[in-house]
């Protein structure tokens, strides 16, 4: 049996519920109340982050330890290429899409101004547990903050940060939203710009459809991203290469 250990809201979940359905890998999820989750992560891999993936005897946490641990062992429809140069830079840019993704999700938090409709996409997989999973939100809604830095400095770094992730997609594709970032076909830099850029454009299918909080203001600062070869890029992969199982 494998087992993923997830928040569904994750984008970092995303990427790797992303990568087992490509490789055509049955799971069953294992959805960990945010905070109590650290429970059973640092029982399991010795972290408090998620995901965590169970696969058998092995437990590997970490999406992007878990996208390796997937490509040596089903090697079935690659994600990283053959060719040496090819493959090196799809690990580096993998690598800083995954920094990248801690910027996304700050620069989301900050611009949120009603949690109602975010605490109900993060909170209803979870069961009411006699009115205790409704009075966690307002701990939530300040661990998130804290825990992530939400700040109006930090925040407004995290954009200029994730403006730069946007430049580096549309300059790998040259503009054109059909073309992946590395070589002919998706690869694991595809998998982890697209799914942790998706918060900011919401593809139909994803946890973060019909998600608002926002104001206006922030509205209009998304729909000009959804504009842009890196915005239809993302829209794209997910159109095109995200297949769920």
């Amino acid at each position: 049996m494998r087992t993923l250990y997830q928040f569904p809201i994750s984008h970092y979940c995303e990427k790797t519920r992303w990568h087992l359905d490509h490789k055509g890998l049955d799971f069953q999820v294992d959805n960990l109340f945010p905070g109590l989750h650290r429970l059973k992560s640092k029982r399991l891999a010795g972290i408090v982050t998620l995901p965590i993936l169970q696969d058998g005897d092995r437990i590997i946490g970490d999406s992007t330890q878990i996208a390796l641990y997937l490509e040596q062992r089903y090697p079935e429809r690659p994600l990283l290429p053959a060719d040496a140069a090819q493959r090196a830079d799809v690990l580096a840019l993998e690598e800083q899409f995954d920094r990248l993704g801690v910027h996304v999700r700050r620069w989301l938090y900050g611009q949120i101004k009603q949690w109602d409709s975010v605490m109900h996409a993060m909170l209803k997989v979870y069961r009411p547990l006699l009115g205790l999973r409704d009075l966690m939100k307002p701990v939530l809604i300040n661990g998130v903050q804290k825990l992530y830095g939400v700040t109006p400095q930090r925040v407004a770094k995290s954009q200029a940060e994730l403006l730069e992730g946007l430049a580096l997609i549309e300059s790998r594709i040259h503009g054109d939203p059909s073309r992946y970032l590395v070589g002919e076909q998706l690869t694991l830099a595809d998998i982890s710009a697209a799914a942790l850029f998706a918060p900011l454009f919401t593809p139909a299918g994803t946890p973060w459809e019909g998600v608002a909080g926002h104001d206006d203001k922030t509205q209009t600062f998304l729909d000009e991203l959804h504009a842009h070869p890196a915005g239809q890029w993302v829209l794209r992969r997910y159109a095109e290469d995200r297949q769920r199982r």
